[in-house]
C-alpha cells in the first residue's frame, strides 16, 4: 500500500490542533480513508479507495478501524497513520460492516454475513489471537454494535420480580458481561408484515431486547442508532416513539426524549464530559447540526444554513470544539466550530467531497 501527502487543501490553523480522519473520493467506488491534521493542514490518504467508509479510532488514538471494499465482498482493515501501516482482518463471511472498538482496544464489533448467514449476525475479531467469534448465541438479524465502556447501565436492568429476571436470563446476561464485555446492537424483531427493530443487548452467547424490560410497548416504535456515553452509565437512541424520529436518553432515571420536535433529529455524539450530544436535525427547514444538554433537554444551534446542509458531527477531545461536513461551499466540506457554533473555520478544500469526519482521541 502507497501513502502519500496532499498538500495546500487546507491554510494553517494557529493554536488548533488534533488529527481528524475522514473519507474523500470523487466517486463512492474511489472513496478513500484519509487523515487531516488540524494545526498544518496536511492530508494524508491512508486508505484503500475502494468503498472506504466508517472510519473509527482506536480508544488510545492510535489506529483505525474501517470498512473497504474486497473482490467477494466488504472487510474490515484496521490501518495505523504513524506506523504506515493497513491490515485486513481475516473474515468468515464475505460481507462486514461498520466496525467498533473495545474499551480495551483489543478487540473489534461488527455485523457480518455472507453465505453462512443469510441474516446479520454480530462478530468479534480478537486482535491479540486473530480469532473471529459470533457473539449473541443464535441470534440474527443484529447490526450497528457499540461497546459499552463499563457495566453500570446493567444496573439500571433490575425488575422487583427476581423469577421474571432469572426467565429473562438477565443473571446470565450480567455474569458474561463482566467477563467479556457487553456489546450494544440494533435488532430486526418480529415477522411480516409487522416488522421492527430493537436495541439489543449483546453477550458471547446472549442477546437480550433492551427496552421491553422497561418499557411494555417498545415493540411498536422502530430503533435506528444507539450510542453510549463515554463512562457507559447512559445512552442514546433514535425511536419514532412519538411519531417522529427522535432522541432519547435512557439512564438511571429512565427514558427522556431530549430532542422533541416535529422535525427528524438523529445522530447523536456524546462530548467527552457526557453532557452534551451533538445531533442532525431538519427543525430550521434544512439538514443542520445542533447540540442538546442531555440532563435538560434544552437545544441550541451549532450549524445551519438557509441554502446549504450541515450535517455529521464530532467533538474534539476537550469537548470545545465541533467538526462537520458543510456543503455551502458547494462540494461538501469539512468545517470546525467552537461547540456554541462561534469561530467557524473551513478544514478541507479538495476537488472531491469530505465525509464521515472523525476526531482522534488524545493519545495514551
Amino acid at each position: 500500500m502507497t501513502f502519500f501527502l496532499i498538500v495546500g487543501l487546507t491554510s494553517i490553523l494557529p493554536g488548533q490542533t488534533g488529527t481528524i480522519a475522514y473519507i474523500t473520493g470523487e466517486t463512492q467506488e474511489t472513496w478513500c480513508l484519509s487523515v487531516l491534521d488540524v494545526s498544518t493542514g496536511a492530508v494524508t490518504a491512508i486508505g484503500q479507495g475502494a468503498r472506504d467508509s466508517f472510519p473509527r479510532w482506536s480508544p488510545d488514538g492510535t489506529r483505525i478501524a474501517y470498512q473497504s471494499k474486497h473482490p467477494d465482498g466488504m472487510g474490515i482493515r484496521v490501518a495505523n497513520p504513524q506506523a504506515g501501516t493497513d491490515e485486513p482482518l481475516r473474515h468468515s463471511y464475505k460481507w462486514n460492516f461498520q466496525p467498533g472498538w473495545s474499551p480495551d482496544g483489543r478487540k473489534l464489533a461488527y455485523s457480518s454475513d455472507g453465505d453462512a448467514a443469510p441474516l446479520s449476525s454480530i462478530l468479534v475479531y480478537d486482535l491479540d489471537t486473530g480469532v473471529e467469534t459470533i457473539w449473541g448465541g443464535e441470534r440474527r438479524g443484529l447490526m450497528q454494535p457499540v461497546w459499552l465502556p463499563t457495566t453500570d447501565l446493567m444496573k439500571a436492568l433490575d425488575p422487583d420480580d427476581q423469577m421474571a429476571a432469572e426467565a429473562l436470563g438477565l443473571f446470565a446476561l450480567k455474569a458474561e458481561a463482566e467477563e467479556h464485555g457487553v456489546l450494544m446492537a440494533i435488532g430486526v424483531t418480529g415477522n411480516p408484515p409487522d416488522i421492527a427493530t430493537e436495541i439489543f443487548i449483546v453477550t458471547p452467547t446472549l442477546a437480550v431486547p433492551l427496552l421491553p424490560l422497561l418499557m411494555p410497548d417498545s415493540h411498536r416504535y422502530v430503533k435506528w442508532q444507539v450510542s453510549p456515553d463515554n463512562k457507559g452509565r447512559q445512552i442514546a437512541f433514535e425511536s419514532n416513539d412519538g411519531g417522529d424520529r427522535e432522541l432519547f436518553v435512557l439512564g438511571r432515571k429512565g427514558i427522556t426524549n431530549v430532542s422533541n420536535h416535529p422535525a427528524a433529529d438523529w445522530n447523536p455524539k456524546w462530548s467527552s464530559d457526557n453532557e452534551w450530544m451533538a445531533f442532525e436535525s431538519f427543525r430550521d427547514g434544512r439538514r443542520g447540526v445542533y447540540r442538546v444538554l442531555a440532563s435538560t433537554a434544552n437545544v441550541f444551534s451549532v450549524a445551519t444554513g438557509k441554502n446549504f446542509d450541515c450535517w455529521s458531527p464530532d467533538w474534539s477531545p476537550d469537548g470545545d470544539y465541533i467538526v462537520y461536513v458543510s456543503g455551502q461551499t458547494g462540494t461538501p466540506q469539512l468545517f470546525m466550530a467552537r461547540a456554541d457554533g462561534s469561530g467557524s473555520k473551513q478544514l478541507s478544500n479538495g476537488p472531491h467531497p469530505a465525509l464521515s469526519p472523525v476526531w482522534q482521541p488524545k493519545r495514551k
